[in-house]
């Protein structure tokens, strides 16, 4: 089933005449008529649609391609009626398609035609009843496979997000939640109640195998629509492995007033990858897996910005950025080290050795998209798949069975319930944290955060907040 028979009707015809016709444009005797207009889309751009065909069948049979505008204009047509198909490649590729309308095509008379797709949030009530504000969001869109291009059919779009709750029991506690969707015979998905406020952990799943983790925000919107690609002839996503493809993506980096922007640097999430522009503002990265990956551009005195992008093995993929100016000039001011800094910076100088110490710009090198996926790299922990799309940190080092045990949590200085068997997602985002304190053991650890469970403990501090009691 399409979104065509989920939707209904979605064309909207300018109506200023009989049978759906706009004013009607008289000219000189002709046996012959003809029809202008443009297509707009309400789904995916909110604008005009360049590319877009619109098929016209009745007495004289023509396709004609929408110009750069969006507009489209043809003439020497036989009077009658006619029905109008228009269509989109991107709107192919989740499942949309507008049903068809008919329309009266007179003698000497130019006809005028809008053409639009249905609003995405009519799109989002329809497929997810009760979608807004209170219910949550949707999420719509195809799972194709990166080689063929050809539909996958069963595999698991899955979001996920952390709520979380402050209790005087138990402190900090993070919930994560999700939803997922199953795509049918043509790759085709839809999610529904994902939150509209908050950025999303989102990826598929096919055959056990996870893709890239991709980054999801609706940014006050009511409906998302994302079509993946998705690599079915390579294993696991690994973070911290070495050459994983034989994709490639280049392209430039510029100001928005079109200037080329050195050093920026260029990212893909959940990967070591990455990369700095030359002075004319070009880059290129190699060895990639394919499949859809977010790539993270930043550059100092400028918004960072983040992209979709599908990456085809043994090809190059290019994209061209444009970033906007966001550094002022502000007043000289004094800054005080809040206690939170000091206690983590003494113990970081003092008790080298004892513990494994993360800074903020540790974090930033490593450009993880969860917090979990620091501990890759941090001896003594490792981090283990726990079902679905978790994960949890567990001590290599501890005295549980094997020696692999849960550690204790602390953010701020505040211990937070993390379930030891599902890790359940920790409650704060790399992007937050201004250092990392590991103690696999409890020798290690300071005498404050020791505990009886004899795996050590992770205190996490936040740029935010200090210490609490």
């Amino acid at each position: 089933m399409t979104l065509r028979n989920v939707l209904g009707p979605v064309v909207c015809l300018a109506l200023a005449g009989p049978a759906g016709l706009a004013a009607q444009t008289p000219r000189q005797a002709s046996p012959f008529a003809a029809v202008r207009g443009y297509v707009f889309d309400s789904l995916l751009t909110t604008g005009t649609l360049p590319g877009a065909s619109v098929s016209l069948s009745g007495p004289t049979n023509r396709t004609i391609t929408a110009d750069q505008r969006g507009r489209f204009f043809s003439d020497s047509l036989a009077p009658g009626r006619y029905t109008i198909a228009f269509t989109h490649h991107r709107w192919e590729e989740i499942g949309y398609i507008p049903p068809d309308r008919t329309v009266d095509l007179r003698a000497g008379v130019v006809t005028n035609l809008f053409l639009s797709s249905t609003a995405g949030d009519e799109i989002a009530r329809r497929v997810c009843p009760g979608a807004g504000a209170e219910a949550g969001g949707a999420v719509l869109g195809g799972l194709l496979d990166v080689t063929t291009s050809r539909p996958i059919a069963g595999g698991e779009v899955r979001v996920e997000w952390s709520e979380r709750v402050v209790s005087r029991e138990l402190g900090l506690t993070s919930y994560v939640k999700f939803a997922k969707g199953t795509t049918d015979s043509l790759g085709r998905y839809a999610i529904c109640g994902v939150p509209t406020d908050v950025a999303m952990l989102f990826r598929a799943r096919v055959n056990g195998i996870d893709g890239a983790p991709l980054e999801l925000d609706l940014k006050g919107r009511i409906l998302a629509i994302r079509t993946l690609s998705f690599d079915r002839t390579r294993g696991q996503v690994d973070s911290v492995a070495g050459p994983r493809g034989t994709a490639q993506l280049k392209g430039t980096v510029r100001a928005v007033d079109g200037s080329p922007l050195n050093e920026a640097q260029v990212l893909v999430l959940g990967l070591d990858d990455g990369a700095r522009t030359t002075a004319t503002g070009a880059f290129q990265l190699d060895s990639l897996p394919g499949g859809s990956h977010t790539v993270e551009i930043r550059a100092i005195g400028f918004g960072r910005q983040r992209q979709l992008v599908n990456l085809r093995p043994g090809q190059a993929a290019e994209i061209d950025v444009r970033l906007t100016r966001v550094a002022v000039v502000l007043p000289e001011v004094t800054v005080t080290a809040p206690a939170r800094t000091a206690e983590f910076d003494q113990r970081r100088t003092s008790m080298a050795g004892a513990g494994h110490f993360m800074t903020r710009d540790d974090i930033a090198r490593r450009n993880p998209l969860r917090t979990e996926e620091l501990f890759r790299v941090v001896p003594g922990f490792s981090i283990e798949p726990s079902g679905g799309f978790e994960f949890r940190v567990v001590s290599t080092r501890g005295t549980g069975t094997s020696g692999r045990c849960s550690p204790e949590f602390y953010v701020d200085g505040v211990k937070i319930v993390v379930d030891p068997q599902t890790g359940g997602g920790l409650p704060v985002t790399p992007g937050e944290i201004y250092g990392i304190e590991s103690y696999s053991g409890s020798a290690s650890t300071p005498a404050q955060y020791q505990s009886q469970g004899g795996c050590g403990a992770i205190l996490i501090w936040t740029e935010r907040g200090g210490r609490r009691r």
